[in-house]
């Protein structure tokens, strides 16, 4: 025999509502670069990291790239690690609608470089740049 096809029934449900993750402090984080001082063969820095989220920011990290011959000293406001053109600033936590400012010296070959090749907070590039 030959039937023909009929659409199962299925019971009616209502979608599913999936959960969507709020994005981590971290990922709300923005920074800010500026040139304080110049000097021959080297500048002073200072980074700002602003969080405007409503809650701490603890695992944050701000990576510049330096020139070739750049090498960073005098750090205030971050622990911070150079490898070969990146330097690495972390530090405590960044309050919840609070900054944390980071100041450093870059000692430079050139004495034509008065700023780093870029800047990011968490990835995101840095303003001032």
């Amino acid at each position: 025999t030959r039937g023909s096809a009929r659409p199962s029934r299925s019971a009616s449900t209502t979608p599913s509502r999936t959960p969507t993750a709020s994005p981590s402090p971290e990922a709300l984080l923005a920074a800010r670069y500026e040139t304080l001082a110049t000097r021959i063969f080297g500048y002073t820095g200072e980074v700002v990291v602003d969080n405007p989220a409503d809650t701490a920011a603890q695992d944050w990290t701000v990576v510049l790239t330096l020139p070739s011959g750049s090498t960073v000293a005098d750090v205030n406001g971050a622990d911070w690690r150079q490898d070969g053109r990146s330097v690495t600033f972390s530090g405590p936590a960044v309050p919840a609608g609070g900054s944390q400012v980071i100041r450093f010296d870059v000692r430079d070959a050139s004495p034509f470089v008065k700023a780093p090749e870029a800047c990011t907070v968490v990835g995101t590039p840095c303003a001032g740049l």
